[in-house]
């Protein structure tokens, strides 16, 4: 599974816990993009100008330890992702 495969499945699984995603700059200065709550919504916003691996880990930073995920079928490699980005 390449990158791009990561990153669609992680924002479809984003998007089904009820996070809305949107284009945008990161509002740390980091690249990537960053996750934000707004009037008691979380939005991750993912600036399109950074790497695949950038926005890659700034999604699966913003997914990794919720609990709701653990009673979820992931695949290996993407519950991997998850486990590694919540260790940083």
């Amino acid at each position: 599974m390449d990158e791009y495969e990561k990153l669609r499945l992680l924002l479809d699984l984003a998007k089904s816990l009820g996070l809305a995603v949107r284009p945008g700059p990161s509002s740390d200065g980091a690249g990537g993009g960053s996750l934000v709550r707004l009037r008691g919504q979380e939005i991750l916003f993912l600036d399109n100008r950074s790497s695949v691996t950038d926005r890659l880990a700034v999604t699966a930073q913003a997914l990794s330890g919720r609990p709701e995920l653990e009673e979820m079928y992931l695949s290996p490699e993407i519950r991997e992702l998850l486990e590694a980005s919540g260790q940083g």
